[in-house]
């Protein structure tokens, strides 16, 4: 398992202070790409693999006031 601290932006947020469901995408981008360094080391030619599919099961919601 792999975890990492993700700051919440304002701009991750919908009208309703809700994070976007979109950007849920983006913050297990930031957490792969770091495991990703850790377990394969950095290099100067870039990885070969495609991500070819993502499910995400959504518990609840996620506001802004989460990370503090």
């Amino acid at each position: 398992m792999h975890e990492k601290e993700i700051e919440i932006r304002w701009r991750d947020c919908d009208a309703y202070g809700h994070v976007n469901n979109a950007v849920y995408l983006t913050y297990l981008e930031e957490v792969r790409d770091e495991w990703l360094e850790r377990t394969l080391g950095s290099s100067s030619s870039p990885w070969d693999f495609v991500l070819a599919r993502v499910a995400i099961d959504f518990r609840s919601e996620l506001v802004q006031d989460h990370d503090v």
